[in-house]
């Protein structure tokens, strides 16, 4: 099957998908470094708030920005700080990044093996709030969400944890384990061993979903009334999710995923099914996406815009024929 008519079917099948009627909008919201193609901003996921304003943080200059996707401008609400660690200086490296139901935003740091946390009353543009520890133990902190009594969970990336911690924080504790895998990457050198990444909860915040970038699948890992965690279940796996991370559901219980391998968003049907939604080559608008958020039916993705495989410009080794970070905007 050639290309164009894999491209053809997969969007034939979309387009059949109830809510799905007809071919999504896709746009740049915003560029968060104009003047470059480079990695000078590292954004690696987004959130909304309830107010359907979208927040990501850059981990350069550790800014926590507020975009409104009406007014898209980059609005400096909250910082993260970097921390001398046996005499050097290291970054908090935020990968994940969620409000809980009080409008309170944390993050995933993975350089300080924490989660932090900004009160919603200290994300002021006028004094933007200092993260500060919520949770520790967290090693390699990645994904984070919250279950429907408040729970914190956190995803350990390479080493297959997830964490749980009470609404009050403190030392999380490892409740789940995602087996290791790691895949080896087109180039031959290159490896994958993220069997934890991104997850999100169910509507009912009761069932955790967790991407596998290095198998390119995606677990259900079910919470008992009882608040213990069942066995962790292969909901999927597919070629179309390699890379995947970033997962998010639409309104119609579709569970929407960016595959940053391909340059690609998947959405994946409750049965397991998967179609392709957006995909193109390193020119964009999706560079390596690591993502999605919705605000009511609209889909936002982040860029991490790293240079490796679908993302790698004509001469093989960067990804500067695009733009660099980003977010970009599906409509239905």
């Amino acid at each position: 099957m050639t290309r164009a008519i894999f491209l053809s079917v997969a969007l034939l099948s979309v387009s059949m998908i109830p809510g799905m009627a007809h071919a999504a909008k896709v746009s740049v919201l915003i560029d968060f470094d104009p003047k470059s193609a480079d990695q000078t901003v590292v954004v690696e996921s987004i959130a909304a708030d309830h107010k359907g304003m979208l927040y990501a943080c850059d981990r350069v200059s550790g800014s926590v920005w507020r975009i409104d996707p009406k007014n898209p401008k980059l609005v400096v609400v909250g910082r993260v700080q970097e921390r001398d660690i046996g005499g050097k200086k290291v970054r908090a490296n935020v990968s994940g990044i969620v409000f809980n139901a009080a409008g309170d935003l944390y993050l995933t740091a993975g350089g300080f093996n924490e989660v932090l946390r900004i009160r919603g009353r200290f994300l002021d543009p006028d004094e933007p709030g200092i993260a500060q520890t919520f949770a520790t133990e967290t090693e390699g902190a990645n994904g984070i969400d919250f279950d429907k009594n408040g729970n914190l969970y956190v995803t350990g990336g390479r080493n297959g944890r997830i964490y749980r911690t009470g609404p009050e924080g403190g030392r999380a504790q490892v409740i789940a384990q995602i087996a290791a895998h790691t895949r080896i990457l087109p180039d031959g050198k290159s490896e994958q061993a993220l069997t934890a990444n991104g997850i999100v909860f169910d509507k009912q915040r009761t069932t955790l979903y967790i991407a596998d970038t290095a198998r390119g699948a995606i677990w259900k890992l079910a919470i008992g009334a009882d608040g213990k965690p069942a066995a962790a279940v292969l909901m999927t796996q597919s070629v179309l999710l390699e890379g995947a991370d970033g997962p998010a559901f639409d309104p119609q219980g579709n569970l929407w995923v960016a595959a940053n391998e391909r340059n690609a968003v998947v959405l994946v049907q409750p049965d397991g099914r998967a179609f392709d939604v957006q995909k193109n080559d390193s020119k964009g608008p999706l560079e390596f996406p690591t993502s999605v958020v919705f605000v009511d039916a609209t889909a936002y993705v982040s860029n991490f815009d790293t240079p490796r495989r679908d993302n790698l410009s004509a001469d093989g080794k960067t990804s500067i024929d695009g733009i660099c970070a980003s977010i970009i905007k599906i409509e239905p």
